[in-house]
């Protein structure tokens, strides 16, 4: 009866063994995926507000820029001046995130598409607003 006893305890520790390995590796593989996946998430989020924000801030700067060495504050027709440049450069800066995106696309590089727009217009107006 010892024997018996003993050779089941000795089977249960072994199983049990197996299975903290088995389920260890399985939670190693699912950290491994969420880490991935989280990767992913960040990747495309980071590479669309780096990208879309260095064209917003680059566009935003040459339109203030240009307002100064042009002087169109002095301008009798300022106001008309002003809203010529910002529909000027609202174009050119989807234009540009437009061709952005696909490069992107092409290239499979994610991205999140309305993010990429939104932001370059926000800081399009920081970058008017700095300078």
């Amino acid at each position: 009866m010892k024997k018996c006893s003993l050779l089941a305890i000795l089977f249960f520790v072994s199983g049990a063994q197996m299975y903290a390995v088995s389920s260890d590796t399985h939670l190693k593989k699912s950290m491994m995926h969420c880490k991935v996946a989280a990767r992913k998430v960040y990747t495309s989020y980071l590479a669309s507000l780096i990208l879309s924000g260095c064209i917003g801030a680059t566009t935003g700067g040459v339109v203030r820029y240009l307002e100064k060495r042009l002087n169109v504050e002095a301008s009798p027709v300022a106001l008309f001046l002003i809203f010529l440049g910002w529909a000027f450069e609202s174009e050119f800066r989807n234009d540009i995130i437009m061709g952005l995106q696909k490069e992107l696309d092409e290239n499979q590089i994610s991205h999140k598409k309305g993010l990429m727009f939104k932001s370059a217009w926000a800081t399009s107006w920081i970058a008017y607003l700095q300078t």
